[in-house]
């Protein structure tokens, strides 16, 4: 019988004990796993949903980088405006590739779809020039469903056509020649003014902010909204984007009055901020949590130790080394370990659906995607770390077994 073959069966002798123990490493380790890979799953999260913003800098009115990033990335309401002139005078700076302006507003839509029986919500408008619109995010496309084929942009002189996010076209039941009103109260009126438009178009699935937006050519919801000069953001690319260029464009128009410019990696910094402290607690958490079952993996074999020191002191008797002890002690303690490592794996990825509802639900992350992504690395690291940790759990244990004199031990075991 190999020194394995007997370690593991010494573990089988107390089910309960060894099945408990597993379960505290297993959870430890689904903690550690769940906290990494929701970091990595995050910021993988931000850097797609900034990659399909389709440009590198925003200008704004002034106003702190979470209500920007909030703004682009989630589709915020928190809304400033900037004048118009501002687009005028920025693209023709020298160092932009390319220039869009938005103009984004809050209707109230009316009760008119499949899902609208129980009142009025809110849509988010986004007035676009279709052209420079389409420059910054050439992956966008349409959708087909049952009854039509794809669709198409609106003309940017319509005054009654727009295009819809896929989330918000599948929410309320819409399709391709559906009508779609909203209420809309005009900067300056007390009274809301109710406009019918035709859908054309049903963009497919990006995971961005763009799939609950509504869509309409520019000059228009300018018009609707009574806001003929004015625009919510300005986003651009630099023909060469680098740190030093960017602080370069800042500093030329941070002279703009109630402007400010944002680059992306500053939002990107902004958002990463946000969960900081959550992950910090949560970090000491699964620390507590392993530190926790450490102690239990080296409280559980000491005490078959201490059940065990008759049987040991014969296996000393009848020609057992101190090496030979101690490897049975410190297999036993890296097969708990390792086995509570495995299981807690298999905890944090089955479970990893149910970690991100909870975090969305206590922090509002400002972004959209799969945010609890466990990787080959993070598992590798994971089965690596349970072995660490059984390797120094099994020494003492392993040595205080080693350790027992034969005659002492078979004495104390009667």
């Amino acid at each position: 019988m190999t020194i394995t073959s007997l370690a593991s069966k010494n573990l089988f002798r107390r089910p309960i004990r060894t099945g408990l123990t597993v379960l505290g490493i297993a959870l430890a380790v689904a903690v550690a796993v769940s906290l990494t890979g929701f970091n990595v799953g995050y910021r993988k999260s931000i850097d797609t949903s900034i990659d399909k913003l389709g440009f590198q800098i925003m200008i704004m009115a002034k106003g702190c980088p979470y209500e920007a990033a909030t703004m682009m990335l989630k589709g915020g309401t928190g809304l400033l405006y900037l004048p118009a002139s501002t687009y005028d005078e920025v693209r023709n700076d020298q160092d932009v590739a390319a220039i869009t302006p938005i103009f984004i507003g809050i209707a109230q839509k009316e009760a008119s779809g499949i899902r609208d029986d129980s009142g009025s919500a809110f849509s988010i408008i986004s007035g676009v020039e279709k052209d420079s619109f389409m420059t910054m995010k050439p992956w966008l496309s349409f959708t087909e469903g049952t009854g039509y084929s794809g669709g198409k942009w609106f003309d940017q002189n319509s005054t009654d056509e727009i295009v819809m996010g896929y989330e918000v076209a599948e929410y309320e039941q819409r399709k391709v020649g559906d009508k779609y009103l909203i209420s809309v109260t005009p900067q300056g009126k007390t009274e809301a003014v109710l406009h019918e438009f035709k859908v054309v178009g049903i963009l497919d699935r990006t995971g961005t902010q763009d799939d609950g937006t509504i869509f309409m050519p520019m000059k228009h919801a300018r018009t609707i909204f009574n806001r003929p000069s004015e625009l919510t953001i300005v986003g651009l690319k630099l023909k060469e984007f680098s740190g030093y260029n960017l602080r370069a464009f800042e500093q030329r128009w941070a002279k703009l009055p109630e402007v400010q410019v944002v680059g992306l990696q500053q939002v990107k910094t902004t958002l990463v901020s946000l969960v900081e402290t959550a992950q910090t607690m949560i970090a000491a958490v699964a620390i507590i949590a392993i530190i926790v079952a450490v102690i239990g993996v080296i409280n559980s074999i000491l005490m078959s130790v201490f059940e065990r020191t008759g049987e040991i002191g014969i296996m000393k008797a009848i020609g057992a080394g101190r090496s030979q002890i101690f490897s049975i002690i410190w297999i036993e303690t890296m097969i708990l370990c390792l086995s509570g490592g495995i299981v807690g794996i298999i905890i944090a990825w089955a479970g990893a659906g149910m970690v991100e509802l909870a975090i969305r639900s206590l922090i509002d992350t400002g972004t959209k995607g799969k945010m609890v992504t466990i990787t080959s690395g993070i598992i590798f690291y994971a089965l690596a770390g349970s072995a660490v940790t059984g390797c120094f759990a099994g020494l003492f244990p392993a040595w205080r077994a080693a350790s027992m004199r034969p005659v002492e031990a078979i004495r104390e075991g009667e």
